[in-house]
């Protein structure tokens, strides 16, 4: 069993290191760049999507949780193909990220304070994680559903282009320190596809959370290759972290 959860960790080390390492990891940081929502003529702006998704303002992403499912195949050497879950668990208050995930009898805990990763065992157990640990924790709290996306892009110091319409859907470009990477809308102006260098991400199964269209589904492929499925059981908006995210 602890070989399976090996091969996740490997498997997520490749993704990063194929796909860019440094780009995936300024993908979490918060853009100095100045706000660039250019209007051209058919074009489609930020505002438009984000209110398609029900958003009103601040407040829907400053604070939230949400609990999902990961999925994944291994190859074993001999016989048929095997498939693993976990369980994921990322709360978001302000700029503090908690984020748990459970398998094969192992938890465990990350905080990300929008710079450095933590790894947490209790409130006095806490230490930095640097390298590909770290850099694959930040991947996965910047993707794991849409709600850390459509927080990033409510934030006005995120630069924005609207690049056109493509046979995907509405092409945008998000410009960051370390590179670009460009997400995609639907004829509903709601987001359906991430790709982050020769990470494609997809989202599906729409359904409302208090007010917010949400996708309750998505995976992750390099390529044509699947990494893992994401399946999302609750998301709860403004919920209220009565002790803190760091106990």
């Amino acid at each position: 069993m602890r070989k399976s959860f090996s091969h996740l960790v490997m498997i997520i080390g490749v993704l990063l290191a194929v796909a860019g390492l440094a780009a995936v990891v300024r993908l979490v940081n918060r853009s100095n760049f100045t706000t660039n929502r250019q209007a051209r003529p058919n074009s489609v702006s930020v505002s438009t999507l984000l209110q398609a998704h029900g958003g009103r303002g601040d407040r829907e992403w400053t604070r939230f949780r949400q609990e999902g499912t990961l999925s994944y195949h291994v190859e074993p050497l001999a016989g048929p193909q095997r498939r693993f879950e976990r369980k994921i668990n990322l709360s978001t208050d302000g700029p503090v990220v908690r984020y748990d995930r459970a398998a094969l009898n192992i938890n465990q805990s990350y905080l990300f304070d929008g710079s450095t990763t933590f790894q947490a065992g209790t409130q006095l157990d806490v230490k930095a994680v640097d390298g590909t640990e770290a850099a694959s924790i930040k991947f996965q709290i910047a993707t794991f559903g849409l709600l850390p996306i459509l927080k990033r892009l409510s934030d006005p110091a995120t630069q924005v282009i609207y690049v056109g319409a493509t046979e995907k859907g509405d092409r945008f470009q998000v410009k960051t320190g370390g590179g670009s990477w460009y997400f995609y809308s639907n004829s509903n102006h709601l987001i359906d596809r991430l790709e982050v260098g020769e990470i494609n991400i997809t989202y599906g199964d729409y359904r409302t959370v208090d007010g917010l269209t949400l996708p309750f589904y998505q995976n992750v492929r390099k390529g044509e290759t699947l990494l893992y499925e994401l399946r999302f059981d609750t998301f709860e908006l403004s919920p209220v972290f009565a002790s803190g995210l760091k106990t």
